[in-house]
């Protein structure tokens, strides 16, 4: 890339095309974006958002467009409630209509519906964790806030499964205390939050993929009480409301990626066991066929925080981090 990135966005577009956004290093954040063409090996600068930003979310619409919201502003810090669209066939980013809350750390997941669900996160002043949730409707350029979540939560993560229900897992209400194990499964057919089976162990950090199958795989990720870095996995299964729980991967892990690969497999990479000191550069498969782990090739750099994209030739594109 042009410049190094942690805290980005990576979007597969239309055209084949991945569309990076924002991040920066750990001190100053970027509004600079650029697009990767696999057909040419290249990285091109595209226009500029009009705000810097760093954890924040960007999802395709049906459209075609990428909608970015909320995040970091570094200068000086600000946490954000803008957000804007950015049309890959003009190369025009456009402010849209703001979020009814500033947040980081939150998600956004499209729906069948065409609308964005975005749930969670975190804001200043006073420092809060987010148990609010609101619907962007493209179609109109608006928010609209419904039914908070039973519980406030920030790094956690959304998953649209099969049934156009979306499942909420885990995440903190704290910098290093309180993690959540509990589950939630928002209806867009009645818009309400449903209690779901906890998983085993509080997570932070985490990732969520959904398989072939219909199930949910969560890898890793972080819990206090004692503070660890998890190798665990666990499978939810919809159908059942039930969690899974076996054999660990070769590897704690804690913001690192997870891949669903065309095969069925899901490849796990990088991340971190440690704050500061203990980044990764290994890399692991899960064979869902035979419920088991296997160590692939590491990459060349250890990372965390980067990108993992699956591209329309099968392979994955890690950035940044």
């Amino acid at each position: 890339m042009s410049s190094a990135r942690t805290g980005h966005t990576a979007t597969l577009l239309s055209s084949g095309k991945v569309l990076i956004t924002g991040g920066g290093d750990w001190q100053k954040s970027v509004s600079s974006c650029e697009l990767y063409d696999p057909s040419i090996n290249t990285w091109i600068t595209v226009a500029n958002m009009s705000s810097a930003r760093y954890d924040h979310t960007a999802t395709l619409l049906p459209s075609g467009k990428v909608l970015v919201t909320g995040g970091l502003d570094s200068s000086p810090l600000t946490y954000l409630s803008t957000c804007e669209l950015y049309d890959p066939s003009i190369n025009t980013w456009i402010k849209v209509a703001n979020m009814s809350y500033r947040r980081t750390g939150h998600t956004a997941t499209l729906l069948p519906s065409g609308k964005v669900l975005v749930t969670g996160g975190l804001h200043s002043s006073p420092l809060t964790y987010l148990s609010t949730c609101e619907l962007y409707d493209p179609s109109l350029n608006t928010w609209i806030t419904f039914a908070n979540m039973s519980s406030a939560r920030c790094d956690h993560t959304t998953t649209l499964l099969p049934s156009g229900k979306v499942v909420v897992i885990g995440g903190r209400v704290s910098i290093l205390t309180s993690f959540l194990p509990t589950c939630e499964l928002y209806d867009p057919s009645i818009n309400t939050w449903i209690t779901v089976a906890s998983m085993s162990y509080p997570r932070t950090g985490h990732t969520a993929t959904l398989l072939p199958s219909g199930k949910v795989l969560v890898t890793g990720g972080f819990h206090s009480s004692p503070s660890t870095y998890l190798s665990t996995w666990e499978l939810y299964d919809p159908s059942l409301n039930t969690w899974i729980t076996v054999a660990n991967m070769s590897s704690a892990r804690y913001d690192h990626t997870a891949t669903l690969l065309p095969s069925g497999k899901v490849v796990v990479i990088g991340g971190r066991v440690s704050i500061l000191t203990i980044f990764l550069s290994s890399c692991e498969l899960y064979h869902p066929s035979l419920n088991a782990w296997i160590t692939v090739a590491n990459m060349s750099s250890a990372r965390v925080g980067h990108t993992a994209t699956l591209l329309p030739s099968g392979k994955v594109l890690v950035t940044g981090g």
